[in-house]
This record gives structure tokens, sequence and C-alpha cells, in this order.
């Protein structure tokens, strides 16, 4: 229960209640697979979504059945975000992926998928020999245009992209399967709000979750917009959508199935300040048998 322990002790040191900044004394910063990507993206994302593959496929307790889930993917696998063109072959062989969005809720609104693969994917454009990139082609053209940089002279993320993105990271933690970061102004938290159901969009968000023989996932959102002072209420709205998307999670038929309802509704929140933080664990013997009835589900391999 490694993971579950990270993300408790974190929570017990208040780490969501850390204002607007990640402390100066914060865990060193931990590079993962899906960093150099991140370098590469135009300055102005608003929602970035990291998705480790490679990390998931070795992890001795799920990496079998998430090999197999990959396979399986057809075009007509519905994934929220990720292009159909993405979908199928071309994602069981990547290593990563990371999905950026600008200009959320706005008529110039686009997203732009980046694959880490050798392998050729439809209607996408190769920006590295190991990256190919799906979405609007003056979105893509800045992207290779960056890779060619990149390629003389090592690109870096943004500090404050990083420093938001360590947020949820518990101390200790040595990467991750799955990473959300977002910086949404106020248009975007509406136009987000209304698109996803919510009742409250976070002006920040930092999401990081892992699997060991345990799995973790840590939320951290913060209910104000950076400089704005008061946000006791906000927060107390975010922590009840929190809760709620949680419980409306837990009662998915899939999740059900898996036996996990319960990791979800009984999450620990903690509200400080304008942040709210969500810790989700799924202890060994409940992802193992979680693990054996996803692979029932799956059906016999081919």
């Amino acid at each position: 229960m490694k993971l579950a322990a990270l993300a408790l002790v974190a929570a017990a040191c208040g780490g969501a209640g850390r204002a607007r900044q990640v402390p100066a004394k914060a865990a060193p910063h931990v590079v993962t697979g899906t960093e150099h990507t991140l370098a590469l993206l135009p300055d102005g994302a608003q929602l970035i979504v990291e998705i480790d593959l490679a990390r998931l496929r070795k992890n001795a307790v799920v990496g079998d059945v998430a090999t197999k889930a990959l396979a399986q993917l057809g075009a007509d696998a519905k994934l929220p975000g990720l292009p159909v063109a993405a979908m199928g072959s071309p994602l069981a062989g990547a290593e990563t992926i990371v999905m950026a969005a600008y200009g959320v809720g706005t008529a110039q609104a686009a997203t732009l998928t980046i694959l880490q693969t050798k392998q050729d994917v439809p209607n996408a454009m190769r920006i590295t020999p190991d990256l190919v990139a799906i979405g609007p082609e003056e979105w893509t053209a800045q992207l290779a245009s960056r890779a060619a940089i990149d390629a003389q002279h090592a690109l870096t993320p943004g500090e404050d992209l990083l420093r938001l993105r360590d947020h949820a990271m518990p101390p200790g933690a040595t990467g991750a399967v799955l990473r959300v970061t977002a910086r949404l102004p106020f248009d975007a938290r509406i136009a987000f709000a209304r698109q996803t159901g919510l009742d409250a969009a976070p002006a920040q968000l930092s999401l990081w979750a892992d699997v060991a023989d345990d799995l973790a996932v840590v939320v951290d959102a913060d209910a104000a917009d950076p400089g704005d002072k008061a946000g006791r209420e906000a927060a107390k709205r975010l922590a009840a959508t929190i809760k709620g998307t949680l419980g409306a999670v837990a009662d998915d038929p899939t999740v059900r199935a898996l036996g996990v309802p319960t990791s979800l509704t009984d999450a620990h929140l903690v509200t400080q300040g304008t942040w709210v933080r969500a810790i989700v664990a799924v202890g060994p013997h409940h992802l193992a048998r979680a693990v054996e009835r996803a692979r029932a589900m799956l059906g016999p391999s081919s």
C-alpha cells in the first residue's frame, strides 16, 4: 500500500492548503516519461492530460490487463477527447500520450494530441522520429517548429506549469501513469463546467495517479482565481462538486462491476483556504480483485 501511504502522508501535511503556490521546500521535481513532450507544446495550453502507457503496461499487477485493453480498442471505441485516428493499434503501441487544449470555450478552441510511437498514425504529422501529432495544421506546424528548435537547443516546460503539475504529486513518488494539469480563466471555467455538466470548475487543477500493488489518485483543485482572496464559499462548492462527481463515477456500471465504488465514495477530502484535495486509494486486495474482474470482462486472448 505504498502509494496510498504516500498520498495520505501528503494530506496529513496539509498539501492542499498551501494557498496558491507550492512551498519553497517542495519535494525535488521528478522527470517523467511525458515531460519532454510538454516542452514542445506551444505556450498557452489551458488543459493538459498526460498518460504514461509504458509505465502502465510494465506494472506487475495491472500491466497485462492494461495491455490487453489497449490492444482491443477499435475505431469505434469511445475515449473522451481522444481522436478516432489515435485509437486502435496506434494507441496500443504508443509509449505515452499527451493531450493539450487551447482556447477552452471559445471559437478558437483547439486540441493537440501527441503520441510517442514509431508507428505511422493516419491523419497525423510526424514531428520527431518517435513522436506524432494530431490536430489543426496551424498547431501541429508549431509543434514541428518547436521540435526542430529542441533538436538544436533542448527546450524545457515552463516553471509555473511544472510547479502546478507537481502540486498533487506526493513526496517520494517516482512518477505517474496519469497527470492532469489545468489553468482555466473565468470564461474557460464557465465553458468547462457547461461542457462537463459540473456545478463548478476549478481555476487550477493538478491531478496525479499511479499504480504499484495499489492504486492512488490525488486531486488538488483551486476554487479561486489566482490573486482572489475570498474563496471559502467557492471552495465549499467545489468540494461538493468533487464529491458528487466521485459519487457519479462510483455509480457507473463498469466501476461497480469492477468492485471499487466504495474507494471513490470513501475518498478523503481536505479543504484548506481555496484549495480542495481529494485522495482516492484502492488497496492491494481490492486492486487485485478488480484486475481479475477486468480480465474476465475482456474475455479470452485471441
